[in-house]
């Protein structure tokens, strides 16, 4: 978006610091006298400069982040901001300093929240305690050393606020306080002047709305929140939106418009064949960094050219608010993003991934549900084979997946190579059985490698069919259940496996997503007669990704509709995926 930008609107916070800036900024002659004048007109800036050290034991620079000048001036005086952020740029480390300066230099009680004990735990410990240890100004208001044994002492007395309390600490003339959201107590026993809430949208929600009312006593109150993105609409976007919507604007060093770079708008773009190419032609094949491309002047432009400034979208609303991406970090290389980016386009969860932590933006996926055009066009294989045979299978990794209901929902699939060689898995049988003996039967007729199936609500027959396998080593059979997991080892679902039960769990959204993945980006396939069996093509298009208003996030529900066909696609999935990292491997 290009705006144009008058004296009168916003103006660069770096040269009012100057004659200025970059003595401010990089050092040099001047810096003594400057920093004296920086700590008395703006203290937390000030001890950002003069004192503060980061958790590599290095001194902060705003070389690469001057967007933060602005936030260091004036988060002591305002009465709190809501940041929507991506990671590592700077913000954790500014609202710590912001903790410190108003407890161990003007006096108040600040509190510090965290989504759970064991995050705050890990965060006191390894960030806090160092500094208080390390520093010399923050040691010599936090009394006895955060990591000595009579730090330790005094914290395990009765009440006691020593710096080795991982909840509470004097520092100063005021106190620190570290809390986690997910307990409710938290938010009853105690009174403050400033409260941080960090990883808003990770934090327990039902006890957040009580966090104003421990600001009520205040004469001075303070209330800062700042997360990631998950969810448009929600949490901290939530915030953002309702705030005054600040965005870091640059300058184009050309033709001088003013304008927040935007991923899509100033960095990369879709070609008609549908591939990702970067903006600045003149570099898209190498040779430096990639730069944003001016939307007025169509020009590539250097970012650190220029100053940058603040602008409000919605300068009328009182609460600020700041939208904080990678793209305004000027040591950010872009290059290295587009190639993330263009990693990420076959799986959802990396393309979210990227959305929220380089961007800093809430992700919602565009597809809402299997369209009937794209089932079409993946029907593609030979008609359903409904015969099997060992001489047809004997050589091919064979992959199943049976969903338990009133009849038994089966895709069973093969792994091929497509033309550009990746993994394509085609189902070369969909159809349904009414007895758990004819899903016995199917897996010795197609040579089933590894079957995955439903662990409910048929869970004893589940299991004979489970031992029937093991013990005979003709195939591994897998009960499967949905627990909403986090992803394990780079693992794209969360798959937790019990090898001793042949039980494994997964997160539902994430597998959907997987398998949606798979659909949309044509690593799978069906036989081309799949939209004629009963009931298939309405099964597969039932689950519709929606966000749960209860819960805060994206599920896939199928509402009351059937989504058999789908979920054994889904269990086929997890079966492909068992079967490569288990190999033949079929003993117990």
């Amino acid at each position: 978006m290009v705006r144009s930008v008058s004296p009168g609107g916003p103006v660069s916070l770096l040269p009012p610091l100057s004659g200025g800036a970059p003595g401010l900024i990089g050092g040099g002659t001047a810096y003594p006298a400057l920093l004296a004048s920086v700590s008395t007109e703006n203290p937390l800036l000030g001890l950002a400069l003069r004192a503060h050290r980061n958790t590599r034991g290095a001194p902060l620079s705003f070389v690469d982040r001057p967007y933060l000048v602005e936030l260091y001036r004036d988060f002591p005086k305002i009465e709190g901001a809501d940041l929507r952020k991506a990671v590592q740029t700077g913000v954790s480390e500014l609202l710590l300093l912001l903790l410190l300066e108003r407890a161990g230099w003007a006096g108040r009680i600040a509190a510090y929240v965290l989504p759970t004990y064991s995050i705050r735990d890990r965060f006191v410990q390894q960030r806090v305690n160092p500094l208080l240890d390390v520093v010399p100004d923050y040691r010599a208001r936090a009394g006895r050393g955060a990591s000595t044994e009579e730090g330790r002492r005094a914290s395990s007395r009765p009440g006691g606020a020593g710096a080795g309390n991982l909840k509470l600490k004097r520092f100063g003339n005021g106190a620190l306080l570290f809390l986690g959201s997910n307990t409710a107590a938290d938010f009853i026993e105690f009174s403050a002047d400033m409260l941080v809430i960090d990883e808003f949208d990770e934090c327990d929600p039902a006890n957040l709305t009580k966090a104003r009312d421990r600001l009520r006593a205040s004469p001075h109150p303070q209330l800062f929140r700042v997360g990631n993105p998950t969810l448009p609409s929600v949490g901290i976007s939530r915030l953002y939106d309702r705030s005054d919507r600040r965005r870091w604007f640059s300058r184009c060093s050309r033709c001088r418009a003013w304008q927040a770079i935007e991923w899509f708008a100033h960095v990369v773009e879709r070609l008609d064949d549908g591939t990702w190419a970067p903006r600045d032609r003149e570099r898209a094949g190498g040779g430096g960094d990639l730069r944003p491309v001016c939307e007025r002047c169509r020009s590539p432009f250097d970012r650190g050219a220029t100053v940058g400034a603040w602008v409000a979208e919605r300068p009328d609303r009182d609460r600020r608010g700041y939208a904080i991406s990678r793209l305004d970090v000027l040591s950010e290389n872009y290059r290295h993003l587009f190639r993330e980016w263009v990693d990420a386009q076959a799986d959802t969860q990396a393309t979210a991934t990227f959305y929220a932590s380089v961007l800093g933006v809430p992700y919602e996926h565009s597809g809402a549900r299997l369209t009937v055009e794209l089932l079409a066009a993946r029907c593609s294989g030979p008609e359903n084979d409904y015969a099997g045979g060992e001489a047809t299978y004997a050589t091919s990794t064979v992959t199943m997946g049976v969903d338990v209901g009133a009849l038994l929902h089966t895709t069973i699939s093969i792994v091929e190579a497509d033309e550009q060689g990746r993994p394509h898995r085609r189902a070369v049988f969909v159809g349904a059985f009414r007895h758990f003996e004819e899903v016995a039967d199917a897996i010795r007729r197609y040579r089933v490698d590894v079957c995955v199936i439903d662990a409910m609500p048929e869970t004893r027959k589940a299991k004979e069919l489970r031992d029937l396998f093991t013990s005979s080593g003709e195939a591994q059979v897998w009960l499967c259940s949905f627990a909403p997991t986090v992803r394990l080892d780079g693992h794209r679902y969360g798959l937790r496996q019990n090898w001793r039960e042949r039980t494994v769990q997964v997160d539902r959204t994430q597998v959907f997503d997987v398998s949606f993945d798979d659909i949309r980006e044509d690593l799978r396939s069906f036989p081309e007669d799949a939209l004629s069996v009963l009931g298939w093509r309405e099964q597969m298009r039932a689950p519709v990704r929606v966000l749960d208003e209860t819960k805060q996030r994206i599920v896939w529900t199928e509402g009351s509709s059937p989504d058999h066909f789908r979920l054994s696609d889904v269990y086929d999935r997890v079966a492909y995926d068992l079967a490569n990292a288990g190999g033949s491997y079929h003993a117990g």
